[in-house]
């Protein structure tokens, strides 16, 4: 009897269907890691956003000021970056400072980006002291 040579024909279709499992498997992976990396620079650039109100509401030139920066409820401004568009809002909560022996006296600013192919929402806070 002679050694045969090659493979069987059973042998070629279970390559074949492991072949076929593995490349399933990748392309499912491509798709989530394009998924993920997707969403990870729409909040990227959402805490890029918010952070640059952050530093607007820092540069106001006085404490009233800080207050014309909020937005009316329910209508947040659109704000374009990297050909999408974002909604910010932007609320000013005071704390203290109603009358003149209060001690305390501050706001609190908080910025809140959305997007709605984003799964999350960022928001950021920051205190003001009076000056």
């Amino acid at each position: 009897m002679t050694a045969r040579r090659g493979m069987t024909l059973v042998e070629v279709v279970v390559a074949l269907f492991i072949l076929t499992g593995v490349l399933l498997s990748l392309g499912s992976f491509s798709m989530r890691f394009a998924q993920a990396n997707s969403q990870a620079h729409l909040v990227i650039t959402a805490n890029e956003i918010a952070a640059s109100r952050l530093d607007e509401v820092r540069m106001q030139p006085t404490y009233a000021a800080v207050s014309s920066l909020a937005t009316p409820a329910n209508t947040p401004d659109q704000v374009r970056a990297d050909n999408v568009t974002f909604f910010r809002a932007t609320s000013v909560k005071q704390f203290g400072g109603t009358a003149a022996t209060d001690s305390m006296n501050y706001k609190a600013v908080t910025v809140v980006v959305t997007q709605p192919m984003m799964r999350k929402t960022v928001s950021k806070t920051t205190a003001i002291a009076a000056w």
